[in-house]
């Protein structure tokens, strides 16, 4: 039973650190599951401010699909009257029964775009040059008036059109549009047998002798021509442009089958919703491309284009993200702070239980009435006083402590004759020491004055002498240096010990922190002690800090302003050696000097 007993309490001693482990966990896995709900929420508003995007961009391609539908059609109706008038032949005329027309019937249709003899119609599109072919010339040839390329462009733009009049072209067309390589923009007629109503040589397919009549179209009316069909018609609906130009509205393009543009009604501004339509084969297979102006865009969407929240939300995402890492940092070190505060506990713990049992051992020896004679009652007695006292500086140095951390520390302030508190302090250290077997120098002038807490400058100089007694060797010499030195006196405690690192000198100063090289030592220590003379140094318009001695060892000095001098405007927190390179190194956790 015994037996079962103890395991039974093992097994329930393991149990509590898997407790405190998982209310260390459980903050850590909150925080991250907050993290992760903020990174699902920022996710799902970006993905319906895209799907909102993608919607609003889908009704502005819809619209810009419209005008682009509206615009060919506009342009298919003036583009066939302006072709019509250019490309005037009469079909029944027997004058071209007998075959090819006149060169002077082919100038006509250069630049006017008028063919008929007493026509004044108004012109068309015809430019530069006119040509006629014969379908079945072998090898093709043509007639050319004005002013036609040059002999290469001819004979390919020749074969060209054969080509398309053969394969293309269809019964039943007024005219057809075609591109060249070259970029020149051309419209023929395909006149048969059939259509020149020579029924003897009409036949079933193309017949051979079928004339071809065409002219090139000029650039500057073709521009005219789609600018006009850009404000002929609404290219959308009027509830919509509330009256507004087309040209206000909506941008247009017209790019050729191989990709040149031959119109833009908005150069050199590129399209935001395109959409496109385009034009029937006889009209060159052209493209129309329009959207709507961006400005106009925003009139067009039910509370206006979405704006791209991507930047506020990963800038949303990133501060949760931060504010976690931070939160997690700040629950380490309160967790870090806690195993201190509980070292510290244990050190006072022990601290008290020392001193409290040796005063409690000669008590009951002095009650029992064991001391033999009157030196061992003396002897008896003095430890208890020893001990008290001891007890009398630690519960001192904790209230200290706790009043510094509420920032209630003592400010009342009175002149103070250094050497003489030098003096009682060494006079009410020494009884506390004589196992290491220290001694005890000053080396402070009687006249050196300060305006100081008096209780504030004991505990001072008790924290410093405690150090150097706990960590210097025995029979060391410790001395207590203080002189005047401009506008601050500086107040030194030098000992025979191992020193302080430099790049523990700042860090020792910490609450619940101690030396590398006190840690797992026998010697004691609450870790409060450097502390406390931190923040009275600080209280007091001055500063405390721990350097190399002379001889070896470490030097703690204590500053303050000199009496009747101006109080400095500012003393660094953390002393002089603050700026010093090697500080930059930083202190590792639970490795100060008490």
């Amino acid at each position: 039973m015994r037996r079962h007993s103890e395991n039974g309490h093992h097994r329930r001693e393991r149990k509590v650190p898997g407790r405190r482990q998982i209310a260390r966990i459980l903050p850590v896995a909150f925080l991250g599951l907050s993290f992760g709900v903020a990174g699902l929420g920022a996710l799902a508003a970006y993905r319906a401010q895209r799907s909102h995007s993608r919607t609003a961009r889908a009704v502005l391609t819809d619209y810009g699909g419209f005008a682009a539908w509206s615009y060919e059609r506009s342009l298919a109706g003036t583009f066939g009257s302006a072709l019509s008038r250019s490309l005037r032949l009469p079909r029944q005329n027997p004058q071209y029964r007998s075959g090819a027309p006149t060169q002077e019937r082919l100038s006509r249709l250069v630049g006017s775009g008028v063919e008929d003899g007493e026509c004044t119609c108004q012109a068309g599109l015809g430019g530069g040059f006119a040509f006629y072919t014969r379908l079945g010339d072998l090898p093709p040839d043509a007639i050319w008036a004005g002013q036609p390329p040059d002999v290469g462009e001819r004979v390919r733009m020749v074969d060209l059109v054969q080509h398309h009049a053969r394969t293309v072209y269809q019964n039943g067309w007024p005219y057809a549009v075609l591109h060249t390589s070259a970029g020149i923009p051309i419209a023929y007629v395909r006149l048969s047998a059939r259509d020149r109503g020579d029924d003897e040589k009409a036949g079933a397919g193309v017949p051979a002798d079928t004339l071809i009549y065409g002219i090139e179209l000029d650039r500057v009316r073709l521009d005219s021509l789609f600018e006009a069909a850009l404000d002929d018609d609404v290219l959308l609906p009027p509830t919509l442009t509330t009256g507004r130009a087309n040209q206000d509205v909506v941008q247009v393009d017209v790019v050729d089958p191989q990709g040149s543009v031959l119109f833009a009604s908005r150069p050199n501004q590129p399209h935001a919703y395109p959409a496109e339509e385009q034009l029937p084969v006889m009209l060159g297979g052209s493209i129309a491309r329009a959207s709507v102006l961006p400005d106009v865009a925003d009139r067009l969407i039910i509370g206006g284009l979405p704006e791209s929240h991507a930047p506020t939300l990963l800038l949303i995402f990133g501060l949760a993200g931060a504010l976690a890492v931070a939160a997690i940092i700040q629950l380490r070190r309160e967790h870090r702070l806690a195993l201190l505060r509980q070292d510290f506990v244990a050190s006072v713990s022990h601290e008290l239980r020392t001193p409290l049992a040796q005063v409690r051992l000669f008590t009951d020896t002095l009650r029992l009435g064991r001391t033999r004679s009157e030196d061992e009652r003396s002897w008896a007695l003095e430890n208890i006083d020893r001990e008290t006292l001891r007890l009398t500086h630690l519960v001192e140095r904790i209230l200290h402590f706790s009043r510094a951390e509420r920032g209630v520390l003592p400010t009342e302030r009175e002149t103070v004759n250094v050497h003489e508190e030098v003096t009682d302090a060494l006079a009410a250290f020494a009884p506390l020491v004589p196992a290491t077997r220290a001694r005890f120098e000053s080396d402070v002038p009687e006249a050196l004055m300060v305006e100081v807490n008096r209780d504030s400058l004991r505990q001072v100089l008790l924290n410093y002498l405690d150090n150097a007694v706990r960590y210097g060797p025995a029979g060391q010499t410790v001395r207590v240096v203080g002189k005047a030195d401009g506008e601050v006196v500086r107040l030194a405690v030098e000992d025979e010990g191992p020193g302080v690192p430099i790049h523990e000198r700042d860090a020792v100063f910490e609450p619940f922190r101690r030396g590398r090289g006190a840690v797992g030592t026998v010697v004691s220590g609450s870790g409060i002690g450097l502390s406390v003379v931190r923040q009275i140094a600080t209280a007091s318009g001055g500063q405390a800090w721990v350097e190399d001695a002379p001889g070896g060892g470490a030097r703690f000095v204590f500053e303050l302003p000199a009496l009747h001098t101006a109080r400095p405007a500012h003393f660094p927190e953390n002393g002089p050696l603050e700026t010093d390179a090697a500080r930059a190194a930083g202190v590792e956790e639970d490795s100060e000097v008490a």
